[in-house]
């Protein structure tokens, strides 16, 4: 989503424009952006639903989920319109409005969209996921496998665990 601010960059600060964005096949977000002059660039105030493919983290299945966005960054120019010379104290790691003044959305978009990302998706709140042992998916049908059937290399652990609980028995202890 690319906007020309050549003309918003020219005026006084405070002057504002609002843009209704629509998804399309090129910019998976829709919503409304307002852009505004600041005394260093344009502050860009934006409220947006982004669709992104996910697969879930229990069972693998892939499926789309619709985020909402927003946030607030201001994006300044590489050039100073009136000078021509590069902005004095800019932060370099800014948001940056081009040599040809275009000031582009979309990798604001896409970090703001990674940081709304779930850390383990789910498909379904209810999602079985699959069995550890034999990998079937367990929201189709329930797997054949027992929890009798343990790993062994748990054995050890769950070996220093049974004689824990038998030292505390024979001591009396209530701790587990």
């Amino acid at each position: 989503m690319i906007f020309n601010v050549s003309t918003l960059l020219g005026e006084p600060v405070g002057a504002s424009r609002r843009h209704t964005l629509a998804e399309t096949p090129a910019e998976p977000a829709a919503g409304t952006a307002r852009l505004t002059r600041t005394h260093s660039g344009i502050l860009v105030s934006a409220r947006l639903t982004v669709e992104t493919d996910l697969a879930c983290g229990r069972c693998l299945a892939p499926f789309r989920r619709l985020f909402e966005i927003v946030f607030d960054e201001e994006f300044v120019p590489e050039r100073d319109p009136v000078t021509g010379l590069p902005p004095s104290g800019a932060d370099p790691d800014a948001f940056r409005i081009d040599h040809r003044q275009h000031l582009d959305l979309s990798e604001a978009i896409r970090q703001y969209e990674q940081a709304a990302l779930p850390i383990s998706p789910l498909c379904r709140e209810g999602c079985a996921g699959l069995c550890p042992r034999c990998g079937a998916d367990r929201n189709e049908s329930p797997c054949g496998c027992t929890g009798e059937d343990e790993d062994p290399r748990w054995g050890p652990l769950a070996a220093i665990a049974s004689a824990w609980r038998r030292e505390e028995r024979r001591r009396g202890s209530p701790q587990a």
